[in-house]
């Protein structure tokens, strides 16, 4: 299995995209960089595992999701995409790549996997298998990010 760690603030949405989104409707997603997910997903046959605050909403059991956590889902599935699973809440002074580390160690049959964040920090051993998006000159996910990824996947 290849599994995609994806964050959601930062990489799916961008102070550009902050600027001009409709503020009165639940839009936090851009969707102008799903098909730049699909197109890793599809490329890749990675599952997407949420690594993203935005995992509290979510529950693979849809009834049990939130409004958030539907919003989530069902902007996913209009471009084909679905999520496979999140990764655990371990506490306040756990860092994102404890919360992976943890996956990762109770995931069976993991071949390869790659961590799709905005957050620059911490990363420690898991610093190669990082995409970094920058969300404060660009538009968060974008092409040369889709390569990159594409390319630790493969």
């Amino acid at each position: 299995m290849k599994i995609l760690f994806l964050d959601i603030d930062g990489v799916l949405n961008s102070r550009r995209y902050d600027r001009t989104r409709d503020w009165t409707k639940q839009t936090e997603i851009d969707e102008s960089r799903l098909p730049l997910l699909a197109q890793i997903i599809s490329s890749t046959g990675a599952v997407i595992v949420l690594s993203s605050t935005w995992r509290v909403h979510w529950n693979r059991d849809a009834s049990l999701c939130d409004e958030d956590g539907r919003y989530i889902d069902e902007t996913f599935q209009k471009y084909g995409l679905r999520i496979y699973d999140k990764t655990p809440v371990l506490g306040r002074d756990a860092g994102r790549k404890d919360e992976i580390n943890a996956y990762l160690a109770s995931a069976e049959g993991v071949e390869k996997f790659a961590v799709l964040d905005d957050y620059r920090f911490g990363w420690g051993e898991l610093a190669d298998f990082v995409v970094l998006t920058n969300p404060h000159r660009g538009s968060g996910l974008e092409r040369e990010h889709v390569q990159k990824t594409i390319a630790l996947l493969i």
